[in-house]
């Protein structure tokens, strides 16, 4: 299983067009900041399932969760923007949170920066800003779990 995990798009959908492209995955994972992107990902490439959050640049989003935890066989999905949790300050608080939720991954954005860090076997992903062409990808086969940091070379 391919998951696309992007952030921070902030109005570039035609970069998450061509990631989806280049990648064509089976999951699509957004952190936020224009999520309504990814929504609209959603309307252009139906075939894929979507789990997307809204981030403090987003307003309006409805009843859309600033959380979600999310079950992708067999692992354990936090994801939120990470405004919430001041990631352009410290991990360590939505380090706690995923801890206390007993989850596998941490997705989250905000930063514009990429990091992948594996603690208390957990791993916190951000993937960067889609925005600058930033994106990852997790892949999934039976119990592992490969995540690796790209960017959109056409940017």
């Amino acid at each position: 299983m391919k998951i696309l995990v992007v952030s921070d798009s902030h109005k570039k959908l035609n970069n998450l067009v061509d990631i989806y492209n280049l990648e064509k995955p089976d999951i699509v994972i957004s952190a936020g900041d224009y999520f309504r992107d990814c929504e609209e990902l959603s309307h252009i490439y139906p075939d894929s399932r979507y789990f997307y959050v809204p981030g403090n640049c987003d307003f309006f989003p409805g009843k859309l969760k600033e959380e979600l935890f999310v079950y992708i066989h067999p692992f354990k999905f936090f994801i939120t923007h990470g405004h919430l949790y001041h990631v352009k300050r410290t991990y360590d608080t939505i380090k706690e949170k995923g801890k206390l939720l007993q989850a596998n991954v941490i997705i989250c954005g905000h930063t514009h920066k990429k990091l992948l860090e594996k603690f208390d076997n957990i791993t916190i992903f951000n993937p960067g800003a889609a925005v600058n062409g930033d994106y990852g990808i997790i892949n999934i086969n039976d119990s592992n779990i490969e995540f690796l940091q790209k960017v959109l070379s056409n940017i």
